[in-house]
């Protein structure tokens, strides 16, 4: 069963079309990993799951019910943090926590779990306004799970966080998801991130949705395509040759990344490289990873869309 299904949702601002024709299936408690390039359409999906922005067309179901039909009731189940989190500055977080326990009628035992919870137990009586980008985060996420929802929607939930702050966020939603039974929807541009957190991915780029599906289904779909990666003294220049090659190449830590290439086609480009007085220090056979097999993605809809 589905915790959020959506039906041909189609949204449009003006004369451009935002979402076209989403189906969205996140299965109960799972961690859905919602992926996307800046402008894909990932917080307006998210707005109108959450009734924030008015539905155009297309249908949103919420633990199986519509959710024009029972829009309160629904909610009241659902905890989300949708870009920058909203609390009062001048409060501390448990002060903020605790207006908004009088409005959820949740017990007040609540706002010390759900602080230890978010590593924020030890702030006292320090104004939210003198926090960092990190800590709002986390008093965020405090706020979205104060009431013990079935479902959390988060909006870039590792915003602002250190590498340790990170690492902490990732575990505390995998305990929510595998202790408590709640269901993530996570949005993120860390792909590295998604990869060790979720069970399920979307990806959705130019307002369609790509492929959705089990993180494994989408490695499995890609097992085959792996890339070739090409490290030089001078990776521009060796990218001017690539293309002489009818080869893209992708600027990476590692140097450049190409499509799959055979040995003859890899020798060919080895020599003319080298002709041209560039050092070549490493050539290797790369896994697509969740970040390689994205772009791969995003970049053959760009260049059909093209066409």
């Amino acid at each position: 069963m589905f915790c959020l299904q959506t039906r041909h949702l189609v949204y449009r601002y003006r004369h451009d079309v935002v979402l076209d024709g989403i189906d969205l299936q996140v299965p109960q408690r799972s961690i859905y990993g919602f992926l996307g390039p800046n402008g894909a359409g990932k917080t307006t999906t998210l707005r109108l799951v959450l009734g924030l922005l008015t539905k155009q067309q297309g249908e949103i179901e919420i633990f199986g019910k519509r959710l024009q039909d029972d829009r309160c009731a629904i909610l009241r189940r659902v905890g989300s943090m949708i870009e920058s989190p909203s609390f009062y500055d001048h409060l501390s977080a448990r002060e903020n926590l605790l207006l908004l326990q009088r409005i959820l009628h949740c017990p007040r035992q609540r706002i010390d779990d759900v602080l230890a919870l978010v590593g924020l137990a030890d702030v006292g009586r320090k104004r939210t306004a003198q926090f960092s980008l990190g800590m709002k985060q986390r008093l965020g996420i405090a706020i979205a799970i104060l009431h013990e929802p079935e479902f959390v929607i988060l909006d870039e939930p590792t915003n602002g966080l250190d590498p340790g702050g990170i690492v902490e966020m990732r575990e505390l939603l995998q305990r929510l998801n595998r202790e408590r039974g709640v269901t993530l929807l996570v949005s993120s541009h860390l792909l590295a991130e998604v990869e060790k957190l979720a069970t399920h991915v979307g990806i959705l780029h130019r307002g369609r949705l790509r492929f959705q599906g089990t993180l494994r289904e989408l490695c499995e779909r890609q097992r085959g395509l792996q890339s070739t990666a090409l490290r030089t003294g001078d990776d521009r220049a060796a990218a001017t040759i690539l293309m002489q090659h009818g080869c893209r190449a992708r600027s990476t830590e590692r140097g450049l990344l190409l499509p799959a290439l055979d040995d003859v086609a890899v020798a060919a480009i080895v020599r003319d490289v080298v002709r041209a007085g560039i050092g070549v220090h490493e050539v290797a056979a790369v896994r697509g990873d969740l970040e390689s097999i994205f772009m791969g993605m995003v970049e053959d809809v760009g260049v059909k869309e093209a066409a």
